[in-house]
């Protein structure tokens, strides 16, 4: 069973019910690119050139597929994971993992959920695991931000604090980082692959895997992507043939992994590097918290991947909020078509930022995400927000998705 997290894939997730196994074990013409190929072979040994980590849990799961038991394997990422630049969702990377799995294990009940959301970062991530992903209670989570997050100690934070809320929720799974790359090789796999040695987890980089391939004539950026950031369906075959070899890699030896029983259930982590403020982390809608004040704001769900959003929809809109915090971020709407509005934000009647609900280069994605607020004695307080339209906004549009507490 394949649980998705936007509108995309919900309106093919109502065919789903009678033909998605049928899809789903269906080969991509000529873009097959699947384990074992001896094609991908010198791509993934570039792709998983990391220090191997601990296999524990990873192990674990796979030897929970083969008795025959319930799997609920989790992606957490943005558009790539969501799917972008494949043709259909039967030819993104995620789906070609699924049919790895339901085929390599037919006995097993397999469930994935997909909580990718295009143009995200490890910021809201952190955000939103809990209700999206972990909620689920997965076995394995697969993990990819690289695009998205920047060479940034904010970022590194919230990428770290995320690694940890993942290895310490209930259900104790497997964590696998996976790391993109965009047609100029930029991404933030450096920071991200130092923590993931750091936390001993396993690692597997497209970027590692293609740009080589790229820079000896193999083929070109543009024959693996649809644009500067997004496999097409041959890109994501790969993505995936990187996936699934690696787990067929690990399967082969599963009775020589040794196995730390300890490790299987909630362990000692070490020593955090960043600071730790988002462990509480979650996004608060209109459906969990009730504004302090409100004119000329509307609820409903404007977002396809986020319900209950804050449209203010007539001139002079105001409202404001009361919340209990250490930190404070704001998910809010974007457009390229020009027609929203600025606003300017307060925290305890001390102006913050102005937020722009356009884009100016014209071009980007539905949302964005601002850190409003960070406290300096690390104790959560009650605080006074309050977003105003700035008064040179043209336009008086704006969405307010959620604000991101913790």
């Amino acid at each position: 069973m394949l649980v998705t997290k936007n509108k995309y894939v919900r309106a093919v997730a109502v065919v789903l019910a009678g033909v998605f196994l049928s899809l789903l074990c269906a080969s991509v013409p000529q873009y097959d690119v699947m384990a074992a190929d001896e094609s991908l072979l010198p791509m993934y040994r570039r792709a998983v050139d990391f220090p191997q980590g601990d296999l524990s849990r990873l192990a674990n799961v796979l030897q929970k597929a083969q008795n025959g038991e319930e799997i609920t394997i989790g992606f957490l990422g943005g558009s790539i994971t969501e799917g972008r630049g494949a043709s259909g969702i039967e030819n993104c990377y995620v789906s070609h993992v699924y049919k790895w799995w339901y085929e390599m294990f037919p006995q097993a009940k397999i469930q994935v959920i997909n909580a990718g959301v295009g143009g995200t970062s490890s910021y809201l991530g952190v955000h939103r695991v809990d209700a999206e992903l972990l909620v689920h209670q997965p076995d394995l989570v697969f993990m990819e931000f690289a695009v998205n997050d920047t060479f940034s100690e904010f970022c590194m934070s919230s990428y770290e604090n995320l690694i940890r809320k993942i290895l310490m929720s209930d259900s104790n799974p497997a964590l696998v980082l996976l790391f993109a790359t965009n047609a100029v090789g930029d991404s933030s796999q450096a920071v991200q692959a130092a923590l993931g040695q750091y936390y001993r987890l396993p690692m597997i980089s497209y970027g590692k895997a293609v740009t080589p391939e790229i820079a000896a004539g193999s083929f070109t950026w543009s024959d693996i992507a649809e644009d500067t950031v997004h496999p097409n369906d041959w890109g994501h075959a790969i993505f995936a043939g990187l996936i699934t070899t690696f787990l067929e890699d690990i399967y082969a030896r599963l009775d020589t992994i040794e196995i730390n029983e300890e490790h299987l259930v909630q362990y000692e982590l070490p020593k955090p590097s960043t600071p730790q403020i988002y462990q509480n982390a979650h996004i608060e809608s209109a459906a969990t918290i009730q504004p302090l004040q409100m004119l000329g704001y509307e609820v409903y769900n404007f977002n396809y991947h986020f319900a209950n959003n804050w449209y203010a929809v007539q001139d002079g809109a105001y409202i404001s909020f009361v919340v209990q915090a250490q930190n404070i971020g704001i998910l809010y709407q974007r457009t390229v078509e020009g027609s929203f509005g600025q606003y300017d934000v307060y925290i305890d009647d001390v102006y913050v930022k102005t937020l722009d609900g356009n884009f100016v280069e014209f071009y980007g994605t539905e949302t964005d995400t601002e850190e409003l607020y960070k406290s300096e004695t690390g104790e959560p307080a009650f605080h006074t927000i309050k977003i105003v339209k700035n008064q040179a906004s043209v336009n008086s549009d704006f969405v307010i998705i959620g604000l991101l507490i913790s």
